[in-house]
């Protein structure tokens, strides 16, 4: 079993990468022990009025200084978008379980907006032998892919701004078939893409791991108040926290 830790850490860095999406980068005072790509961690926020921590994917970790990218969506949110250089915070982590690779398979990376908050520290992993797929509505959001514009994604947006008009499911359908086989999908984004991947891919059934979200209290899988139904017969209430945040597209009920 991985080691979980309560850890101390300050911020470095918490800028707005867009309005209302910010990247923070928090030095944690000793190293988080296997992290990977897919996991999240549990914030204390520095704020008396926060009482519950928040969940956040791991966006990258290196060197005992961990980045989370997120959207400003509610008090919690808001007040670590106010917080500063300098301010402490509680990261308890690496929880969940992350992204799992097939040996020979080449990862295609699919993210729907804020979902590459959840989809880029596996892209640092993988991104010389992967290709990225990226939807959101309007090109002014290109600013939440940063460094991955470098390395030529393919885009698609609602309003035709950047890239391909329509969604990044349109988008994967559209260069599927000339790839290269065999391929292992990893996806995150809004719960409306799911169904849309899983029609996509059921020809093939080809092999495809998506990162859910889900409200969360403790993230620890005791209050049992993030369970996802997936299709197993005996036991079919997953906790997203413990026995995701990742699962197998075709174990989950959609």
């Amino acid at each position: 079993m991985d080691r979980i830790d309560d850890i101390e850490g300050a911020i470095l860095r918490n800028r707005s990468v867009l309005p209302g999406y910010f990247l923070a980068s928090i030095r944690l005072r000793r190293p988080m022990a296997g992290t990977r790509p897919g996991q999240f961690i549990m914030l204390k926020v520095p704020s008396a009025e926060v009482f519950l921590r928040r969940p956040f994917s791991v966006y990258d970790y290196g060197k005992s200084v961990l980045s989370i990218l997120y959207r400003v969506a509610g008090i919690g949110t808001s007040a670590l978008a106010a917080a500063g250089r300098g301010e402490k915070v509680m990261v308890l982590g690496p929880l969940g379980n992350g992204f799992t690779q097939l040996p020979g398979h080449a990862p295609v990376l699919v993210a729907g907006g804020i979902g590459i908050a959840g989809i880029h520290f596996l892209w640092t992993k993988v991104k010389k032998r992967s290709t990225l797929f990226w939807g959101c509505t309007t090109s002014s959001e290109a600013a939440l892919l940063r460094k991955i514009m470098s390395h030529g994604p393919h885009i698609s947006t609602i309003d035709g701004s950047l890239g391909c008009t329509g969604n990044v499911v349109d988008l994967l359908g559209q260069h599927i078939s000339e790839m290269k086989r065999p391929l292992q999908v990893f996806a995150c984004g809004p719960e409306a893409m799911f169904p849309a991947l899983r029609d996509l891919l059921a020809g093939e059934r080809m092999p495809c791991q998506v990162l859910v979200e889900e409200r969360m209290a403790c993230g620890l899988g005791i209050c049992f108040g993030c369970v996802r139904k997936t299709v197993d017969e005996i036991e079919p209430y997953k906790r997203v926290c413990k026995e995701g945040p990742v699962f197998d597209l075709w174990q989950i009920s959609l």
